[in-house]
């Protein structure tokens, strides 16, 4: 097992310990005996600290070529969050695992933009509030829809995930919705559509241009291509990679950005526990301030290529 993984679930662990010492009792999973979440196969799970719903979302029905999506919509108590893909300092990200009928496939989790939430010296990238991982679902050619019974699909689903505050929850769920074939399901199309306004946008040309050059103890990130809404904007930034960049540097004080007409340069440190060097980082940049209008564009996704190798 690698030095980064070890690190990872030693914090991880350590949380969850100090939320058992906290609350005086064991973590709470809600397939335990007395645990306050449901343990029944429904659409939605709640517990002391989320509530947790499966949606779905296909406009046009089941079918090759329509449009069909699944997700899991959290939403936390508050001063509680869960956590993106790359989670930071320390917490592991939201996983689903699905049970689905013969020729659909569901996609990988289209993450939302995160915001960076501090705890102390700690700094991790999640979600408070209300949030919706939505997860495409490709419809094969080889699919047939039901010829009997109420022409509905079976959608399951195992979703797992750690919810902090101060102390950390691991909790999971078991998520059952029964999908129409031939009619439209957009009960929660808006939230849908917001989700999508929440995905980072891939840069034109696929982020060409974007460079990460090492030096010594240091990263110097150029970044090309970014749009006229994002030009002379402070950024925020999250690297998709666990542990290459420390999710607690302070913006202004231990790393700077600047700009220098349409390109955008960052200064920024290595963390102490990275691993090899890898040919490429992918990176999302954010507005730090977001636009009042929350459909509109407020953060961009490149693949920056590394030059040079670090120790």
């Amino acid at each position: 097992m690698s030095y980064r993984l070890l690190s990872r679930l030693f914090f991880a662990l350590l949380l969850i310990a100090a939320s058992a010492s906290w609350t005086g009792a064991s973590a709470q999973f809600n397939q335990k005996p007395g645990a306050s979440t449901s343990t029944s196969a429904g659409s939605v799970v709640t517990t002391p600290r989320v509530r947790a719903e499966l949606v779905a979302h296909a406009p046009e029905g089941v079918g090759p070529g329509q449009p069909l999506w699944l997700g899991l919509q959290i939403t936390h108590q508050p001063e509680w969050h869960t956590y993106w893909k790359n989670p930071g300092d320390s917490g592991l990200p939201t996983e689903l695992t699905w049970t689905l009928p013969a020729g659909l496939t569901a996609g990988d989790i289209a993450w939302p933009v995160p915001h960076t939430i501090r705890i102390g010296t700690l700094a991790n990238h999640g979600y408070e509030g209300q949030v919706l991982l939505p997860v495409p679902v490709q419809v094969g050619p080889d699919f047939q829809a039901p010829l009997a019974g109420n022409g509905t699909l079976a959608v399951r689903l195992r979703a797992t995930w750690l919810v902090c505050r101060v102390e950390c929850i691991p909790e999971e769920g078991e998520f059952a919705l029964q999908l129409p074939v031939r009619g439209s399901t957009a009960l929660h199309a808006a939230a849908f559509a917001q989700s999508q306004a929440d995905q980072p946008l891939a840069l034109a040309g696929d982020g060409q241009g974007s460079q990460v050059r090492v030096q010594g103890e240091r990263l110097q990130l150029t970044v090309r291509g970014l749009p006229a809404a994002a030009r002379g904007q402070t950024l925020a930034l999250f690297s998709e990679t666990p542990e290459v960049l420390i999710p607690a540097a302070v913006p202004g004080k231990d790393w700077t950005q600047a700009w220098n007409g349409d390109v955008w340069t960052a200064d920024l440190p290595l963390s102490p526990q990275r691993g090899d060097t890898p040919a490429s980082l992918p990176l999302v940049l954010a507005l730090d301030q977001r636009p009042a209008d929350q459909q509109a564009p407020h953060a961009w996704r490149t693949v920056a290529s590394v030059s040079g190798t670090w120790a």
